[in-house]
């Protein structure tokens, strides 16, 4: 308790400063993969701190990876720092790297002599491309015993539900022909587009409980005037596990060709994005639960009802030990994500203030692991058993 009072001094200490960092990377709300100005904002404060920094691993440009330390166990706090088009950082990831450097740095600082390796991960674009699962296939997290991030919501907790996804572009080619003059010579790519997603919310009727399967279209036709001749869509599917998406992939892709055989159009199917549902990892979320209860803040459980999402952080839980955590940034107001108003609460005083106390959390939760031998086996074991479980 002595060493986590002084871990909480450090981390206020710096507090003006993460939450100017958080300020700027709201400010900024880059795009994924075009994340430069918040990734170097978050690279230089944890050099400037004693980190040694690698930028771009990974072949991401706006990736990096912050270590000190060089023995066992390796613990890694993972930053996301892109925001969404339109809307900006509407999942509030402009908090979400400042918590993990945060906590870095006010641990680092207080322990003085660390006597294994802490990291920060840069993570680019998890709202768009799935940059986790690259920095995986580059080798970033070989070596990892423990990772953990913790995302703004509306409640506070160690635990996550998430969809395992898969994201699709769809595309469907037929033939062009004056809409006037000529449209019995033309094969209607777009035909091929409304049948499918007609049928796919005809589906929607058989599909089991707790399945999402929704998209856009991306290429509606190319001239009012002619038949359009190809057309494009963004599909996603969502459920509870990939062996229940892989199901539902089977029926979208007889779908897609009973779209073309009416239509006349040939298609193309291509998977542009994959993600696993999240294993949360109980010794490591009850731990940072404990952390919570001893900052004040109040725990909610985690349920389906409130809403469920997709992360590449799934593909990190199913490799490594890990947490996808969540602090209440709202007030206790349940403001969905991806929205203006928690846009609002991602930039607001009380926001802030939850910030703080998420970092000094996650940053206690390091000194649990780090100094308790038998909480870190705890931890390994449970993820062991599920790999057994396999």
């Amino acid at each position: 308790m002595i060493l986590k009072e002084v871990i909480s001094k450090q981390i206020d200490s710096i507090k003006e400063e993460l939450v100017k960092m958080s300020k700027k990377i709201f400010e900024l709300s880059e795009l994924s993969y075009q994340e430069k100005k918040s990734s170097r904002l978050l690279s230089d404060f944890l050099e400037n701190n004693g980190f040694t920094v690698e930028r771009g691993v990974g072949g991401l440009e706006t990736s990096f990876v912050a270590k000190i330390g060089e023995k066992k166990p390796k613990i890694a706090l993972l930053a996301e720092y892109d925001a969404l088009p339109a809307v900006g950082h509407a999942c509030g990831h402009n908090m979400i790297g400042v918590m993990s450097c945060g906590a870095a740095v006010g641990f680092k600082n207080a322990v003085k002599n660390i006597d294994f390796t802490l990291m920060v991960i840069g993570c680019p674009a998890e709202e768009h491309g799935a940059g986790k699962k690259d920095l995986i296939k580059a080798g970033i997290f070989d070596d990892i015993d423990v990772a953990m991030m913790i995302h703004p919501a509306s409640m506070s907790t160690g635990y996550d539900i998430a969809y395992a996804i898969k994201r699709y572009k769809i595309e469907f080619f037929g033939k062009s022909a004056h809409a006037a003059a000529d449209p019995s010579k033309g094969i209607n790519a777009l035909d091929a587009m409304i049948l499918l997603f007609s049928s796919i919310g005809l589906l929607r009727q058989q599909l089991p409980e707790k399945v999402r399967i929704h998209g856009i279209i991306t290429n509606g036709g190319q001239s009012f005037n002619t038949i359009p001749e190809y057309t494009s869509a963004e599909i996603g599917i969502r459920a509870l596990t990939m062996e229940e998406v892989n199901f539902l992939e089977d029926k979208l892709r007889l779908l897609v060709q009973g779209a073309s055989a009416m239509s006349g159009c040939k298609n193309k199917i291509t998977v542009e994005e994959e993600m696993p549902e999240v294993y949360v990892n109980v010794p490591l979320a009850n731990t940072l639960e404990k952390n919570y209860k001893l900052l004040g803040e109040k725990i909610t459980s985690r349920t389906y009802e409130q809403g469920v999402g997709s992360t590449d952080m799934g593909a990190v839980t199913q490799i490594v030990p890990a947490i996808h955590g969540y602090i209440n940034i709202t007030d206790g107001k349940d403001i969905p994500t991806h929205t203006r108003e928690f846009a609002q609460a991602a930039n607001s005083e009380y926001g802030y203030e939850a910030m703080i106390r998420a970092t000094k959390a996650l940053a206690f939760t390091i000194y649990d692991i780090s100094s308790n031998k038998e909480l870190l086996t705890e931890i390994k074991e449970y993820f062991s058993q599920r790999r057994r479980d396999f």
